[in-house]
């Protein structure tokens, strides 16, 4: 196995050994990257969805730009009486309308 660690190179370049840097990782993820709406629908409009995803993710998505939203559909996914879609952040009222 190898190990990776940072060095600074000091003023003298014919010097074999150089003063450790010590780095510490964050993490740059706070908060959920993905959030769930489940849109309650008949099973024929379900069925509709479900069977043209790219499709209909990408109608949704023109309709949010259009209306100034950085909301985005991730995908859609049937669930058991409705449909389930996977959006960057958390939703307003007016965008779940554009979306339904």
């Amino acid at each position: 196995m190898h190990q990776a660690s940072l060095y600074s190179v000091g003023a003298s370049q014919g010097s074999a050994s150089y003063p450790r840097i010590s780095r510490v990782l964050k993490m740059m993820t706070h908060k959920p990257t993905k959030w769930q709406v489940l849109i309650p629908l008949d099973s024929s409009t379900t069925e509709i969805i479900v069977a043209n995803t790219a499709p209909t993710v990408e109608f949704c998505n023109k309709g949010l730009v259009e209306a100034c939203s950085k909301l985005r559909i991730e995908f859609v996914c049937k669930t058991w009486d409705s449909v389930s879609i996977s959006i960057n952040s958390v939703t307003l009222a007016a965008e779940l309308e554009v979306i339904k």
